[in-house]
């Protein structure tokens, strides 16, 4: 998952095209992720990725960054999605109260949890079903504005929208997980 740094708010209100632009083009790459960091502090304020998703692709059109790099910036763009339903989708809201209860039942604080592979078998079930919810919600935030092929690739074929995250990752921060 990727770990923002600390950001200040930001007084930029130049449209997302232009934010986009002005984070791939800085040479400085702690200054880049800086810039990343306040566009996703404001999505996590106001959760209205389109313009940024259609920025993403225009700059890929523009030959800027890779169609992975699409992936990539969707992933982090849409994350204030799963931020937002996790206080607000009725689904979202019942599974975390399920996850509680069973780490509450093993002994878990609440700023404690297990690593994926040490969980217990119905941790693994909420969470995947979890995770499935956070997908829906993406899918359709994808359909609904516009961008059916991306939908479509994570709705249908999840690992392989991963596997084109992961390299576009890659391509715009230059090593593997550089935004991490």
């Amino acid at each position: 998952m990727f770990r923002r740094p600390d950001a200040t708010p930001s007084d930029d209100a130049r449209p997302p095209l232009a934010r986009l632009r002005s984070l791939l083009v800085e040479p400085e790459a702690e200054r880049a992720q800086r810039i990343l960091g306040r566009i996703l502090e404001e999505l996590e304020e106001t959760p209205e990725p389109g313009p940024w998703i259609a920025a993403a692709r225009t700059l890929a059109a523009e030959g800027l960054i890779s169609d992975d790099a699409i992936c990539y910036f969707v992933e982090i763009l849409l994350q204030c999605l799963t931020s937002q339903a996790a206080s607000h989708d009725a689904e979202m809201l019942r599974l975390y109260a399920e996850i509680d209860k069973v780490k509450r039942a093993h002994g878990l604080g609440d700023d404690e949890d297990w690593y994926i592979d040490e969980a217990p078998a119905e941790w693994l079930v909420l969470n995947a079903a979890w995770d499935a919810r956070d997908r829906q919600i993406r899918v359709s935030t994808l359909r609904a504005l516009g961008h059916h092929d991306l939908a479509d690739l994570l709705e249908h074929d999840p690992d392989e929208f991963h596997r084109r995250e992961a390299s576009g990752c890659v391509d715009v921060w230059g090593v593997d997980g550089g935004a991490e």
